[in-house]
């Protein structure tokens, strides 16, 4: 059921609502993985929701929709120098729960990364909360490699929470 009715696309600014309103289910879900505060988030006015949503050459936010509801978000970024445009940075990364484990997921990265290697990015990083060994396990099995850990990265509620730093390189000829 679910395989016949999920669609994964890039989003519009017509899907900006819809994105908001998983954003906010993901930090309520996550708050130690997620940045910023569902707080912060709730108060980004709508046009800072639709230019973190735009695709433009450097983002694409990438949408897994059953149906007409979105149920997964995963954004990837570049910097706008040249020195720096053969890397990408994964971010947002979620799936609703009820989704999970469906490979809604990986699905979102396959078509981040098919992108990434069209426009010649032959590395993508992100950094993923220390202690979520889930996210951990999907990003290994695709590849990803850890270059380190920032002490401390995230503090919610008086509790700091480090972040791991993990490398997928997208030119097969490159060591790991």
């Amino acid at each position: 059921m679910l395989e016949q009715s999920l669609t994964i696309r890039p989003l519009i600014e017509a899907d900006a609502d819809a994105f908001r309103t998983l954003r906010l289910e993901a930090i309520q879900d996550s708050p130690m993985a997620i940045w910023p505060t569902l707080e912060e988030e709730r108060a980004k006015p709508h046009d800072v929701v639709h230019a973190q949503i735009r695709h433009t050459e450097r983002q694409v936010v990438w949408g897994a929709f059953d149906g007409e509801a979105l149920v997964g978000i995963a954004g990837m970024r570049r910097e706008p120098f040249r020195q720096l445009e053969h890397k990408a940075l994964l971010w947002g990364v979620f799936v609703r729960p009820a989704y999970r484990k469906c490979g809604i997921a990986r699905e979102l990265l396959n078509h981040a990364f098919a992108r990434a290697r069209e426009q010649g990015v032959l590395q993508v990083s992100l950094c993923v909360n220390a202690e979520n060994d889930r996210a951990q396990r999907l990003y290994a099995s695709i590849g990803f490699v850890s270059y380190g850990i920032e002490p401390r990265a995230l503090r919610v509620d008086g509790r700091y929470f480090d972040e791991k730093h993990m490398m997928l390189y997208l030119d097969r000829g490159a060591a790991s």
